[in-house]
């Protein structure tokens, strides 16, 4: 709309014009989150492949994985306060395109070594982009639309897992693993220009100091629940970073059949992660946490010995959405607790998600070479009993929050 228009337009014309604003720059953003949720757990798909062409065993190409997730959880909050004074387009434009060419890179590795390297830097820019993305979405929506802004680019993420990853999974099996990185690339490159087309200069956000952030880890409390979700993603993605070789194990699943049982994980994490939201409103996060977590380990296990393909769908179904469930509570009593500070105190749990699927990655990678596939969904499924013990503790423990 011209500057003419606009002062003649009607003041319902003028509002539909700006809602429709804010929407396509949410757009946008999510669209940037479906290539970090796409990234996130493609590489889980394609492993065999990723192997077959390095000449490296599957546990070794699994600490891809690894140092994804340990790059994002080490230096997001320290990233999040050494650049709280930069401009947020231009720093999210650098995040976007930093994750394109390290993915490019990364298709383009002929060595393990080359290939952790590049996997480094797209953790790096993964860890950049997701909390700016979130924070430009609520200051672009304004108050009013906050949640339904804030919900679409969280909701990226979960797209990106429905349907991004069996997309991506499906073209390393039909084309080559190199293919489905430069499937995200594409579109992280979509994502960048869209940005550096359709979204406005934004304000800065208020600062908190390096310090601050930390302060709240001095709280027993805090850890605690950063702690259990550090086990929950542990458990979690130690099995789904070798499900393809687990399934090929069980029911013999390649190819499309591989890429339609992560179909379902996906879809079952979305309800997961939406439906976790509306569960933690009605029951409270305890009672929604605990749903999650038995549900979690109990899918685990049932990995093991689920070798029949329908079964297998069943519980990959399950397995997605109790693992997709658990953040949105675990955020809620969060910020409960610490309600001064609930950007510090999510991003530290966002810390916790990732530093444990460094772990779970790492660990599964280490156990894989001496135990069996059944094994290792044994060694899941307790790590998420220890996680259950966990909150149990936590939810006994005291409600008096922090001053």
């Amino acid at each position: 709309m011209s500057i003419q228009q606009q002062q003649t337009a009607s003041p319902a014309d003028r509002t539909r014009t700006a809602d429709n604003d804010w929407r396509r720059q949410v757009t946008v953003l999510a669209v940037g989150s479906f290539a970090m949720g796409t990234d996130s757990f493609v590489l889980a798909g394609i492993l065999p492949q990723i192997s077959s062409g390095l000449g490296q065993s599957i546990s070794a190409i699994g600490q891809a994985i690894t140092v994804f997730s340990l790059t994002y959880g080490l230096t997001a909050p320290f990233l999040a306060a050494f650049t709280s004074r930069l401009p947020r387009k231009p720093l999210m434009a650098f995040a976007l395109a930093l994750f394109v060419v390290a993915n490019l890179a990364s298709a383009a590795a002929p060595t393990l070594a080359l290939l952790l390297v590049a996997r480094v830097a797209a953790g790096l820019g993964a860890a950049l982009y997701t909390p700016n993305a979130s924070a430009a979405a609520a200051a672009l929506a304004g108050p009013a639309h906050r949640g339904q802004a804030l919900a679409a680019v969280l909701g990226g993420l979960t797209v990106g897992t429905v349907l991004g990853v069996p997309v991506g999974t499906w073209i390393g099996q039909h084309l080559s693993w190199q293919a489905s990185l430069i499937f995200v690339a594409c579109v992280g490159a979509v994502a960048l220009a869209g940005l550096l087309t359709v979204l406005p200069s934004l304000p800065l956000p208020p600062a908190v100091p390096l310090r601050a952030r930390f302060a709240v880890l001095a709280n027993a409390r805090v850890v605690a629940i950063v702690a259990f979700m550090l086990l929950e993603s542990a458990a979690a993605i130690l099995v789904y970073t070798y499900i393809a070789h687990v399934l090929d194990d069980t029911v013999h699943a390649r190819g499309t059949t591989l890429a339609l049982l992560l179909l379902a994980w996906g879809l079952g994490g979305a309800v997961g992660a939406f439906g976790s939201g509306r569960l933690t409103d009605r029951w409270g996060a305890d009672r929604t946490l605990s749903l999650a977590i038995g549900v979690l380990a109990v899918t685990l296990a049932a990995l093991a010995v689920s070798t029949s393909l329908p079964l297998a769908f069943v519980v990959m179904a399950l397995n997605g959405a109790a693992g997709w469930a658990v953040a949105t509570p675990n955020n809620h009593r969060l910020t409960e607790f610490v309600p001064h500070l609930p950007s510090v105190v999510i991003s530290f749990n966002s810390s916790g998600i990732y530093l444990g699927q460094a772990i779970g990655a790492g660990l599964g990678g280490v156990l894989l070479g001496a135990i069996s596939t059944a094994q290792l969904c044994y060694v899941g499924a307790g790590i998420a009993v220890l996680a259950a013990a966990l909150h149990l503790l936590i939810a006994a423990g005291p409600r008096a929050r922090p001053r």
